[in-house]
């Protein structure tokens, strides 16, 4: 039996539906557990991974205090390297350290207390940004943690200046005693004390210099320089640090392309920064977007493409509907008001506002370049780019998400032979990036050519000798079947994934696609292949459990000018609502007509409700005891179907059976206005007062009644 299948595919569930010619076949829901905590929508994982880092912190701590230990005992500072354990009798646990550190500057220390100095400044060393782009991405972010801990440094080394303290130590000491700080360490996501690792340095440092001036022998300089190292910042215990996963040690951590891999070729996936990765989201957003023209869905055109192609470009920020319409008819290629855009969301005061594209990469290269005095380079690039010829942005952007620390930042970036020299390279030091796509440079490198033509992405990889979804061999049992998305076992009892499947990393997706694969498999050996198969997109399977705000493509803390994004609390929450609206409306039917409704009689006493008795159109009073009779009330498309394609609830209201005829393929401006007196006359500006004073409807509504 042919049949078709249909599949809901949720975050904890996967609804399933078999439909012949005629018939319902069968149908049901598999449920499972979220991939996610309930309360905070975390992933299972997230609780032992933070505990894992934290053990494995605390650990390196321990090793780098157990060899400074070692080092002291050896230039003979302590008799044991157990002198620094809570548990030791013979220490002076009396004295406080940090006024020990202030007395380090005045007088001679015994070795004992030269010894708790050293060890109290290397075990509390501070906060230390491991590159320029981590510390200006933070300063950027003044509302998040980054930002927090970067105002608390500059305050603290602000305060130390203005009054002139020798010493941290001196600075919170001091401070303390006049009751202006309450404590010498930072409280939960209070950074007021954060010192950095490069003034706790300095302060080891000038109390090496000090206690050699006051004669102490235990502070010589190749004491100093096995704990201070040789001046680079990482030499020497008090640097020690694990590096940056970096290099090729990152590349190792990067996924293969999976378009490369139908060929055998193993390679790297590009840097989402990638000027050729940013253009390839461009297209294929481009290619797929469709306008409504005369009542008829089509693609931009060649001339209407060529326009297009170069706004996001030219934009400070993002692209929006409404900027793409406006260029269209500037250029003389669209009439006003002659066409919309399909697929907008309607959920905003004007569906336009929303962003068609962002190329973050671009805008923030473009932004620190110019910041630099760097313009003219800038536009040599990024005119090369637009070319033809992204070798260079491509190579930038490859260099700052591969390359974490500064150094090897700086040389990598000095083999590219950039304009502007070492100007260029210490402004782009600045900068740093860290996605990456799921696609190579390689693969996009043939793609694009045609996606340039117009052509859909699933289009272009045919041309380009790829199969953008397919990836099983044709011709054995196996192809009947989804394949699983794992391979067996690690070493260590992990799940390792297929190398020849493209799958997803994200915890709450893989295991609603994991179900999936299990119910569709099941399907097909119960009642074999399907001949179509329709999935409804489950937009939320990626969305966070709570709301967030949104600029310039990033997430940030609420602030003007910026966009709310919905998380699943949200929707639930607004779910719940239409919910008990919708029972509310069931309830009141069978309240006054003593009976269930029966289809589309629910829909018209919900309507009658909305616009509070009165015909949409005419404005006159229904008459509930003709309602449910189609010859006296119709429900109507208020922007026709044909030309909108619009069926959602905002595009429909009640109203009489004569004004619906006489309306006809009209939206209500058109049909309105057709009364003697225009826009001015008692039609129209009736119609405009009822609708903006209506408190039923929402905006989406009124600006599809009122749309000119």
């Amino acid at each position: 039996m042919s049949y078709t299948l249909g599949l809901d595919i949720g975050i904890a569930s996967v609804g399933w539906g078999l439909l012949a010619e005629d018939h319902i076949i069968d149908l049901g829901v598999r449920a499972f557990d979220k991939a996610e905590t309930a309360d905070r929508g975390e992933s299972l994982n997230l609780a032992r991974r933070m505990a894992r880092l934290a053990r494995r912190r605390l650990s390196r701590r321990a090793q780098r205090l157990k060899k400074l230990a070692r080092v002291l005992k050896r230039h003979g500072l302590i008799a044991d390297a157990g002198f620094f354990l809570p548990d030791n009798p013979y220490a002076d646990k009396e004295k406080n350290l940090w006024q020990l550190r202030v007395e380090g500057l005045n007088r001679l220390l015994a070795p004992e207390e030269w010894a708790r100095v050293i060890y109290h400044i290397v075990k509390h060393r501070g906060f230390h940004w491991i590159s320029k782009a981590e510390e200006k991405r933070a300063e950027a972010d003044s509302k998040g943690e980054g930002g927090k801990v970067k105002q608390g440094l500059t305050g603290t080394c602000k305060l130390m200046e203005e009054k002139n303290y020798r010493s941290p130590a001196e600075m919170l000491l001091r401070e303390i005693e006049q009751d202006k700080l309450t404590a010498f360490r930072n409280k939960r996501g209070d950074y007021t004390n954060a010192l950095s690792r490069v003034l706790l340095s300095e302060e080891l440092k000038n109390l090496f210099e000090k206690q050699r001036e006051f004669g102490n022998p235990y502070a010589d300089v190749a004491l100093e320089t096995e704990i201070l190292g040789n001046g680079d910042r990482k030499s020497g215990l008090f640097w020690q640090q694990k590096p940056a996963l970096s290099g090729e040690q990152l590349l190792g951590m990067v996924g293969e392309c999976f378009l490369e891999r139908q060929f055998g070729r193993r390679v790297k996936r590009a840097p989402k920064a990638s000027f050729t990765v940013e253009r390839h989201i461009w297209l294929t957003r481009l290619n797929n977007l469709r306008i409504v023209v005369d009542g008829k869905l089509r693609p931009l055109n060649d001339e209407e493409r060529k326009v297009a192609l170069l706004l996001p470009y030219a934009q400070e920020n993002s692209l929006t509907y409404k900027q793409l319409r406006a260029e269209l008819i500037a250029s003389g290629l669209l009439a006003e008001n002659s066409f919309g855009f399909s697929g907008l969301s309607g959920n905003t005061e004007n569906p336009e506002n929303e962003v068609l594209i962002v190329l973050p990469a671009w805008q923030i290269l473009r932004k620190k370049l110019k910041a630099k005095g760097l313009a003219t380079e800038w536009q040599s690039m990024a005119g090369a780019a637009q070319a033809g010829n992204p070798q260079q942005l491509d190579e930038i952007a490859r260099v700052l998400s591969v390359y974490k620390e500064d150094e090897e930042v700086g040389r990598e970036l000095r083999k590219l032979s950039l304009p502007g020299g070492e100007k260029m390279v210490a402004a782009l030091s600045e900068l740093s990036f860290d996605k990456f796509s799921n696609l190579s440079l390689e693969a996009l490198h043939k793609i694009l050519p045609f996606m340039e033509q117009g052509q859909r992405y699933d289009e272009a990889c045919v041309f380009a000798g790829y199969h953008h979804s397919q990836l099983q061999k044709p011709g054995s049992e196996k192809e009947k079947y989804l394949l699983p998305l794992y391979s067996g076992r690690g070493d260590k009892g992990q799940m390792v994934f297929r190398d020849d499947l493209d799958i997803p990393r994200n915890p709450v997706v893989l295991r609603a696609l994991n179900q999936a694969r299990k119910v569709v498999n099941a399907i097909v050996r119960r009642h074999g292949l399907p001949v179509a198969v329709h999935v409804e997109m489950a937009r939320d399977m990626t969305n966070p459990l709570s709301g967030y705000w949104v600029k310039n493509g990033k997430r940030v803390i609420k602030g003007k000018g910026d966009k709310y994004i919905e998380g699943r609390r949200d929707i639930e929450a607004r779910q719940k609502e239409y919910q008990a609206q919708n029972q509310m409306i069931f309830d009141g039917f069978i309240e006054v007509f003593g009976k269930k409704p029966k289809k589309g009689e629910l829909e018209k006493w919900r309507l009658y409700k909305e616009q509070n008795g009165k015909c949409a159109y005419s404005l006159c009073p229904i008459i509930i005891e003709n309602l449910l009779h189609d010859n006296y009330y119709e429900v109507d498309h208020a922007l026709p179907y044909s030309r909108s394609f619009d069926d959602s609830k905002s595009n429909k209201v009640l109203v009489l059976s004569k004004e619906n005829q006489e309306k006809g393929n009209r939206t209500p401006y058109e049909y309105l206005t057709a009364f003697p007196g225009g826009e001015d006359g008692e039609r129209w500006r009736g119609f405009v007062a009822f609708v903006e004073g209506n408190k039923n409807y929402r905006q989406a509504k009124r600006n599809r009644l009122l749309k000119k």
